[in-house]
């Protein structure tokens, strides 16, 4: 799901709102996330899961079209885990 398929989802459920409000809303939420993981800052979405960051050590690699060892720098990713509700939810979707 892109951002855009978020966004019409959202305008759908809040039709009383105008869209451009809806968009600006969305745009703040983004914002703060990531600025608050920019900041090191743990968040935790009760029910849904935390989002935090994490530290992938600098280390040596292979280009996979030369074959030549290249060294990757060090860097930060974000790492979701999932709550309880989300998690039996997701396993309780039938095929």
């Amino acid at each position: 799901m892109k951002k855009s398929d978020i966004l019409k989802d959202l305008e759908n459920k809040f039709d009383y709102l105008p869209r451009r409000e809806v968009e600006r809303t969305l745009e703040k939420i983004l914002q703060f996330f990531s600025a608050n993981l920019a900041k090191g800052a743990r968040i935790e979405i009760r029910d849904f899961g935390t989002f935090s960051t994490r530290l992938r050590e600098a280390r040596t690699g292979r280009n996979p079209s030369s074959g030549e060892k290249i060294k990757i720098n060090k860097k930060y990713f974000v790492h979701f885990i999932p709550g309880k509700k989300l998690r039996k939810d997701l396993n309780d979707i039938k095929d």
